[in-house]
């Protein structure tokens, strides 16, 4: 629900429980003072009707006092009337209560008469003793009509209650036209926090508010603008580090380091074979677009395979799998980027005819150092040690569009399934005592082939909607 509806809601009910409270008080004020003046009223004709009546009933003249009666009852308001005296002498005209107070005492009594129809209406009975010098000599009663005396006071009471519901209404309109008004400041930073959610971190709120509001934009446009160099610096740390690399620094700021740690992983190189021939031939700005176009589908193949590029070296890349996150599958992982890459380059090449690229391609696995590498002021997260060594070698030693391996990346769970392994005869590489015996990767699987299709055209996909 809109907080303008919300807010609407709250004073329109707040508005309507202080005027129903008022429009209560006022009625019952006006039903006090009705009340009072109807009491002041009666009991006046009550005590004019006993003044009257004391010399005519003291000498017994009921002419005198049936005349007194029914003047009295001439009167609109005027129900009933009565003279009793104390030895029996009675006067009356018109509806008079058949139980009455002491003769010496003056009170009133509502009541209800029933008509001749059998309806009641109401009437109330005034009474007042008659006295004649400090003597009591009988009781005077007055009956006046209720509903003609409150006809006015049912009008008044009409009129407080249309006129607070009434107020009510109007208070319901103004309240919700100032809901809108108080909550359009709030609708607008809604409005703003959902194109901050949509990466349109270039338009502020410019509402040329002053106030608190005018604060709170202000410094919800600063921090859109540090969220937008947030996301500048980290799409500039993806570009020259690699996004496992980079997200994982950005997800513990607090401690900027990766910690080193001995991983269990595959290093794949690979680069261009008689790059330096094929550059000396070709303008710089050629080959840089050749260089950027490949090694941006090795990047592609990299990533479908579970693994990324740990650095570009001129022509060349350097890949890892199972850093800085344990992977079981990365020797089956690199086999996957290794023909990947082959298989994509033989693609490329079909568009460069008269100059074909001819990628070389040597994988090696087993446990090195992952860590950061350099000084403090400029560090870099890599992996060293033999292994990799020993990759950079193989990767020498390959034949143009070969894949060549260790023999610990040979014996790798279920490489055997994916590929025809042929073992070479054992080799001495430089700065290794003991020869290596390396294995070239012969032709997939069908159900690696499969997914080497699948995969191509996943990336060459993406390649041309790019």
């Amino acid at each position: 629900m809109p907080i303008a509806i919300k807010w609407s809601i709250a004073i329109g009910t707040l508005i309507s429980l202080v005027m129903s409270t008022l429009g209560w008080f006022l009625i019952t004020q006006q039903n006090r003072i009705h009340m009072r003046e109807v009491g002041i009223f009666g009991t006046a004709l009550v005590e004019q009707l006993s003044h009257s009546s004391s010399e005519p009933l003291l000498a017994d003249d009921l002419f005198n006092l049936q005349g007194l009666v029914s003047r009295q009852t001439q009167s609109r308001d005027i129900v009933g009337a009565a003279i009793i005296g104390l030895r029996g002498l009675r006067a009356d005209s018109g509806i008079v209560p058949e139980k009455l107070g002491a003769t010496d005492e003056q009170n009133s009594r509502v009541w209800f008469w029933r008509d001749e129809d059998g309806i009641s209406h109401p009437v109330i009975t005034f009474t007042a003793p008659i006295r004649f010098r400090d003597t009591t000599a009988g009781q005077a009663i007055i009956t006046l009509d209720r509903e003609f005396l409150d006809r006015h006071q049912r009008a008044t009471i009409r009129i407080i209650a249309y006129a607070t519901l009434g107020l009510i209404l109007i208070a319901a309109l103004l309240s919700y036209a100032l809901s809108r008004r108080l909550s359009r400041p709030i609708t607008l930073l809604a409005q703003a926090g959902e194109k901050k959610i949509g990466a349109d971190f270039t338009e502020s709120i410019d509402a040329g508010r002053r106030d608190e509001i005018g604060q709170v934009y202000a410094h919800f446009d600063r921090m859109s603008l540090g969220l937008l160099e947030k996301d500048q610096v980290e799409a500039a740390l993806s570009r020259y580090v690699s996004p496992v690399v980079a997200n994982k620094i950005l997800s513990n700021l607090a401690q900027p380091r990766l910690p080193n740690q001995q991983v269990d992983g595959s290093v794949l190189f690979c680069d261009i074979v008689g790059f330096t021939e094929l550059s000396e031939n070709l303008p710089p700005d050629e080959v840089a677009t050749m260089l950027n176009l490949y090694l941006g589908y090795i990047a592609e193949a990299a990533h479908l395979s579970h693994g990324f590029v740990d650095k570009f070296i001129g022509d060349s890349a350097m890949i890892l799998f199972g850093v800085p996150d344990s992977d079981p599958k990365h020797g089956q992982h690199a086999i996957r980027c290794a023909w990947l890459i082959q298989a994509l380059v033989k693609q490329l090449n079909r568009q460069r005819v008269t100059s074909p690229i001819h990628f070389r391609i040597g994988i090696n696995s087993g446990v090195m150092l992952a860590g950061n590498i350099g000084i403090p002021e400029r560090l870099e997260f890599t992996v060293v040690g033999d292994t990799v060594n020993l990759a950079s070698r193989l990767c020498s030693l390959a034949p143009a569009d070969g894949i060549i391996m260790s023999e610990t990346t040979a014996i790798q769970p279920h490489i055997d399934e994916m590929i025809e392994l042929t073992e070479q005869a054992p080799i001495q590489v430089r700065g290794r005592k003991n020869p290596v015996t390396p294995s070239i990767a012969g032709a997939p699987s069908s159900e690696f082939g499969h997914w080497l299709m699948n995969a191509i055209s996943t990336i060459l996909d993406n390649g041309t909607r790019g």
